[in-house]
C-alpha cells in the first residue's frame, strides 16, 4: 500500500488505551409479518406476552459486546446495564472492552447482541450484527456507524459471519443522505455554512418521513473512537538478534513497552539541550497534559510527567493554569533548569490570584525561587483591600518562607504586605494582630521572626495609626486582666457577674467603661468609646468567657465575647474560610444567608469573638417550643396569609443558611456538632458557632457526615416537603460552586500547615488530603451532586447521632 507524502496517521501498534465502543440508539420496528404463532408460546410461557419480542413496548434491554478474530472470541463479552425504552430510542452508554487498540488483529471483528429480559432468569435475542474495526486499507473504523440488526439471532463472529450489519443499499436515499453526512461532519466534504444549515434541516425532514427504517427493520447505531490523525494497522515487531555460529540457542529481546525512559534521558531533558519551542503534543500526550494540569496543587508530579511538561513548556505557556505545574517540576540548584524557568515565566500567561498563593508556599524556599515568589506578589497586588483581607492570615504565615534578614525591602511579599496594611487601617489593624500571635506561641520556632517583623511594621505606621494601635493593646490587656482575675475568684456565677458590673463600674476596671474612641480590634471598622457595664456578663462555660456589650461613637452598641485560657486561632481560620466561601458563593449570584461572625485571637490563649445579637441555642429553642422550630419563628414573624402562619422570608433564610453550612461544614470537616453549638436568629438564620474539631475529627462515635439533624428537616416541612427539595437543589448548587475553588481552598490549607494549629500540624499532608477528598474532583459535577445527595439521605435516616444528642443533652444537664 502506497502512503501519499502528506498524509499523517497513527499506527494501531502504537494507542496503548482500552478499545471502546458507544451504543448510541436502537431504532426501527420488528418484523411482524414473519413472527411465529404465539399463542401456544404464550399459554406454555405467559411472561413473552409482555416481551418486546412480541410487543411495541421494549422492556428491559441490555447490549453484549466482544470482539472476534479468525472466528473466535479475543475476550470475554462486555455488557452495558439494563436499559428501559419508553418512546425514546436513545442508549448512549459506552462499553470499555479489556483489549487495547495495539492488540487488535487486522481482522478484528464487533459482535453485538441485543438481549430482551421477559421473565425472571429467562433471555431471549431480539437481534445480533457483527462490523469489522478495519476497513478498506488498513484504516481502523471510526466515528458513527448504523447497522443492521438481524432479528431473533445472536451476533456471529464467525470469518463469514451470517449477521453482518453493515448497509450496502445505495439506492436507499435516506440511507445515502447519512452516509454523506457522516462524511461532512468528518470534514471529508467541503463546507459552506449559509447553505448547510437549510441542507441538514432538508435532511432531517427526509429522514423523518423515511419509510425504510420503520418497515420491518432495526437498527442499531454506535460510536467508534476517534483520533487526531486515521489509525493505520500495524503490528507490534519484536527484534531479534541472530546468536553466533558456536551459540546453541537464540536469545529475543522483546521491548518492555511499560519501561521509563532511560535515566540518561531523563537527565537530558531535565538539562533542557533539545528545543521545543515548535513542538506540539499528539492526542496521548494532550491527554496526559490534561490529566496533570487537573491534578489538585498539593499533587506531586511523578518523572513521566516532569519530562512531559518539560518538553511542551513553550506549547504550554498559553495556559495560565500549567505554569504553577512547571515551576514546581524544575531542580532549583541545577543552574540550566533555574534559567530556562526564569526566562519562560515572563512569557507565560499571568496566572490567577490563587494560583499565586501556590508559588508562596514552602515548595519556594529555594535561594534561587526569589523571582518566582515576586512574580506570585506581582499577581497578588491585582487583588483590592477586600479580597486581599480573605486571604491576609495566609500571607503572614507565608512570610515565613521568604529571605529575610530584618529588612522589609529585601522580601516583595513583606513589602507589599507593609506597604497595603499602612494604607488601609482595617489590613494594618488585622495584619498588627496576626503578627502579635505568632510572636508568642511557645510552640513556633518562628517566633523571633514574627517579633521582628511586628516591631518593624509599627515603626513604619504614621502617627495616628500608631496611636490606635497602642489603644487596641492597651485595651485587650486590661480585658485579659479582668477575666484573669474573675476566674481566680472562688464564687458562683450570679456574684462573678454582680463583681465583673462593679468593677467595671466603680472599681479598678471602670477606666474601660469611658474611653477615648477607639477602632475595635475584632471589627476595626467599629469605633467604640467604653464598656456598657450593667449589659455585661459571664456565660456559662469552664473558660467563664465575658460577655460584653460596647458603646459605639455614633450611639449604638456593638456585642463582644472575651476569651482567655482558649486558643482561638483555629475557630479565626475556620470563620474566614467560612467568610471565603460565603463570598465565592455570592460571586455566582448564590446568597445562602450565612452568619460568618469576626473572630480574632489577640494571644495564644486569649481572643475576641463577635456577638451575634439577638441569636439562641437550638438547644434551647427546641425546649421553649415543644421541639418545633417554627414555633418560634411563628412567634417572632407571624403572617396569617401563609401557609404555615411565618413569614415566607423567614423560611427562605432558615432553608438557605441550613443548605450553606451544611456543604461548608462537611468540606472543612467540622465535628462535634450538637444542638447547643447550633444557633439560630428570629429572622431564620442558623449559624454554627465553637470549631474545636476541624478535618474529620470528633468527640462522638460514628458522626453523620453532613451536619443535618431532624430538628432541621421537621423546620422545613419534612423530607417530602417543597422546601426540603430546595435544600438539597442549594447544597448541590453551592457544593458544585465550591468545587471550581478548589485550587483557592486547598492553597489556603497549605499555607496554614507551619501555622502550629494542633488539628493541622499534627499531620500536614493528610490535612490538606482531607479537604480535597471531600471536595472529589475526580468527579462530575452531575456525579459530586449525587454522591452530595446520598450523604443527605445517610445523615437523615441515622440514628446513632440522635442517641448521642440525647447523651450529650443529659451530660449538660448534670454539669450545670
Amino acid at each position: 500500500m502506497k502512503v501519499p507524502k502528506d498524509f499523517k496517521f497513527l499506527y494501531s501498534c502504537d494507542i496503548s488505551i482500552k478499545y471502546k465502543i458507544k451504543i448510541l440508539s436502537l431504532e426501527g420496528k420488528r418484523d411482524r409479518e414473519n413472527a411465529p404463532k404465539t399463542i401456544d408460546k404464550w399459554i406454555d410461557d405467559p411472561y413473552l406476552k409482555n416481551s418486546s419480542l412480541y410487543s411495541d413496548s421494549t422492556l428491559d434491554l441490555y447490549a453484549c459486546c466482544t470482539l472476534y478474530s479468525d472466528g473466535k472470541p479475543l475476550c470475554a463479552p462486555e455488557q452495558t446495564s439494563f436499559h428501559l425504552f419508553s418512546g425514546s430510542n436513545k442508549w448512549d452508554e459506552t462499553i470499555v472492552l479489556p483489549l487495547k487498540h495495539q492488540d487488535l488483529p487486522l481482522d478484528t471483528m464487533i459482535v453485538i447482541t441485543i438481549w430482551d429480559i421477559h421473565s425472571p432468569s429467562k433471555k431471549e435475542p431480539l437481534g445480533g450484527t457483527a462490523f469489522n474495526v478495519f476497513g478498506r486499507n488498513k484504516l481502523e473504523r471510526i466515528g458513527k456507524h448504523k447497522l443492521i440488526l438481524f432479528q431473533d439471532k445472536q451476533g456471529d463472529g464467525n470469518v463469514e459471519s451470517t449477521t453482518q450489519g453493515q448497509v450496502h443499499n445505495s439506492q436507499d436515499e435516506q440511507l445515502r443522505l447519512e452516509k454523506l453526512k457522516k462524511k461532512y461532519d468528518r470534514n471529508l466534504i467541503p463546507h459552506c455554512k449559509w447553505l448547510d444549515k437549510y441542507t441538514i434541516q432538508e435532511i432531517e425532514k427526509i429522514s423523518k418521513n423515511s419509510e425504510s427504517l420503520n418497515k420491518n427493520t432495526l437498527y442499531i447505531t454506535i460510536e467508534l473512537p476517534e483520533f487526531e490523525y486515521p489509525v493505520l494497522f500495524k503490528q507490534q515487531i519484536c527484534p531479534l538478534y541472530k546468536p553466533l555460529p558456536a551459540q546453541k540457542k537464540q536469545l529475543v529481546l522483546v521491548n518492555d513497552i511499560e519501561m521509563d525512559e532511560h535515566p540518561s534521558e531523563q537527565k537530558y531533558h531535565r538539562l533542557n539541550l533539545y528545543d521545543h519551542k515548535d513542538l506540539k503534543p499528539n492526542s496521548n500526550e494532550l491527554k496526559s497534559l490534561t490529566n496533570i494540569l487537573r491534578m489538585p496543587p498539593n499533587t506531586r508530579v511523578n518523572g513521566k510527567d516532569i519530562i512531559l511538561l518539560w518538553r511542551f513548556r513553550y506549547y504550554l505557556t498559553n495556559n495560565k493554569k500549567a505554569l504553577t505545574k512547571f515551576l514546581k517540576c524544575v531542580e532549583w540548584n541545577e543552574i540550566h533548569q533555574k534559567n530556562e524557568a526564569l526566562s519562560i515565566m515572563p512569557k507565560w500567561e499571568p496566572i490567577d490570584i490563587a494560583d499565586s498563593l501556590e508559588l508562596l508556599s514552602s515548595a519556594f524556599t529555594h535561594k534561587n525561587t526569589t523571582n518566582v515568589r515576586k512574580y506570585a506578589v506581582d499577581i497578588l497586588k491585582k487583588a483590592d483591600d477586600e479580597e486581599l483581607l480573605y486571604y491576609l492570615l495566609q500571607l503572614v504565615q507565608a512570610t515565613k518562607y521568604e529571605q529575610f534578614d530584618g529588612n522589609p525591602n529585601d522580601s516583595p511579599l513583606i513589602s507589599f504586605l507593609f506597604e497595603r496594611s499602612s494604607k488601609n487601617f482595617t489590613l494594618g489593624s488585622y495584619f498588627y494582630w496576626y503578627l502579635t500571635v505568632d510572636s508568642v506561641l511557645k510552640s513556633s520556632r518562628f517566633c523571633s521572626h514574627y517579633k521582628t517583623l511586628q516591631e518593624s511594621f509599627v515603626r513604619q505606621l504614621a502617627a495616628p495609626e500608631a496611636t490606635q494601635i497602642s489603644k487596641q493593646n492597651h485595651f485587650v490587656n486590661r480585658l485579659a486582666a479582668l477575666s484573669v482575675e474573675l476566674k481566680a475568684m472562688s464564687i458562683p456565677r450570679e456574684k462573678k457577674i454582680e463583681k465583673l458590673r462593679y468593677m467595671l463600674a466603680e472599681g479598678d476596671y471602670k477606666d474601660l467603661s469611658d474611653f477615648p474612641p477607639m477602632l475595635l480590634p475584632v471589627n476595626p471598622e467599629i469605633e467604640i468609646v467604653g464598656i456598657i457595664p450593667e449589659k455585661s456578663s459571664i456565660y456559662k462555660s469552664a473558660k467563664s468567657p465575658l460577655g460584653l456589650k460596647l458603646r459605639t461613637s455614633k450611639g449604638g452598641e456593638y456585642g463582644i465575647i472575651f476569651k482567655t485560657g482558649d486558643d482561638l486561632r483555629q475557630d479565626q481560620l475556620i470563620i474566614q474560610l467560612i467568610s471565603l466561601m460565603d463570598r465565592l458563593l455570592k460571586k455566582e449570584n448564590l446568597d445562602l444567608k450565612l452568619t460568618p461572625y469576626k473572630v480574632l485571637a489577640t494571644a495564644e490563649e486569649d481572643g475576641i469573638v463577635e456577638m451575634v445579637n439577638p441569636s439562641e441555642a437550638m438547644a434551647s429553642v427546641i425546649d421553649k417550643y415543644d421541639g418545633e422550630i417554627l414555633k418560634f419563628f411563628k412567634k417572632n414573624h407571624p403572617d396569617p396569609e401563609s401557609p404555615n402562619g411565618i413569614a415566607p422570608e423567614v423560611i427562605d433564610t432558615f432553608v438557605k443558611s441550613c443548605a450553606g453550612y451544611c456543604v461548608i461544614t462537611y468540606i472543612l470537616g467540622i465535628g462535634d456538632r450538637h444542638l447547643d453549638n447550633l444557633l439560630l436568629t428570629p429572622n431564620g438564620n442558623l449559624f454554627h458557632i465553637d470549631f474545636g474539631y476541624i478535618l474529620g475529627k470528633d468527640p462522638k462515635i460514628l458522626p453523620p457526615p453532613m451536619k443535618l439533624c431532624k430538628e432541621m428537616v421537621v423546620g422545613m416541612g419534612g423530607e417530602n416537603s417543597k422546601d426540603y427539595e430546595k435544600f438539597k437543589q442549594l447544597c448541590c448548587e453551592a457544593y458544585n460552586i465550591l468545587r471550581k475553588s478548589s485550587h483557592l481552598i486547598l492553597n489556603l490549607f497549605a499555607l496554614m500547615i507551619d501555622a502550629s494549629i494542633p488539628s493541622i500540624s499534627e499531620d500536614k499532608e493528610k490535612s490538606i488530603l482531607k479537604v480535597q477528598e471531600k471536595l472529589q474532583l475526580e468527579l462530575t459535577d452531575q456525579e459530586a451532586s449525587n454522591s452530595l445527595l446520598q450523604l443527605l439521605n445517610d445523615s437523615v435516616s441515622a440514628l446513632f447521632p440522635v442517641m448521642v444528642e440525647y447523651v450529650h443533652k443529659w451530660y449538660q444537664y448534670w454539669r450545670n
